[in-house]
């Protein structure tokens, strides 16, 4: 059976996160995409970072960025995906450890201000709007923040999600 990306419940906003690396020294990039139960974008961010990260790394970044977007637009139900397996299970055993313990503390303590957060692994082909925005980030080398629209470069992906 194909996965494929759902909307979440009535009154949650999905925020989907999703990091690009480049091997060539480009800096690294992340997209963010937040919808709600009728699947109508909220807001998105892609977004060029300050350098290159590892992939694991990056991916945590994008997830820090989406989360502090979903508290920016003062919403207080979220579902977070990402198609970072360790990512989750690192964020939900509370791992504070190693090179990324720091960022994953933060994000903890900022999902404590949400009346209520899930955190879920989905694969890449459910997570395609995400990647797409971090892969135009990756590109342009550039910072857009699209509030109330789909950026027009994933209009297309948003469409055939709903098929």
């Amino acid at each position: 059976m194909e996965q494929k990306w759902r909307p979440p419940p009535l009154g949650m906003f999905k925020v989907n996160v999703d990091g690009a690396t480049s091997g060539d020294g480009n800096p690294s990039s992340i997209g963010v995409i937040i919808r709600d139960n009728r699947d109508e974008t909220i807001t998105a961010l892609c977004m060029s970072l300050n350098g290159q990260y590892p992939s694991l790394e990056n991916k945590v970044i994008a997830l820090e960025k989406g989360v502090l977007l979903a508290k920016e637009m003062e919403l207080q139900q979220i579902m977070l995906e990402t198609d970072a397996l360790i990512v989750v299970q690192s964020l939900l055993a509370g791992d504070k450890e190693g090179d990324l313990g720091h960022l994953l503390e933060g994000i903890s303590d900022t999902l404590n201000s949400f009346s209520s957060w899930q955190i879920k692994h989905l694969k890449r082909n459910c997570n395609r709007v995400a990647h797409e925005l971090a892969q135009l980030a990756k590109c342009t080398s550039t910072k857009q923040v699209c509030k109330g629209v789909s950026p027009p470069t994933v209009q297309h992906l948003i469409q055939l999600e709903k098929a």
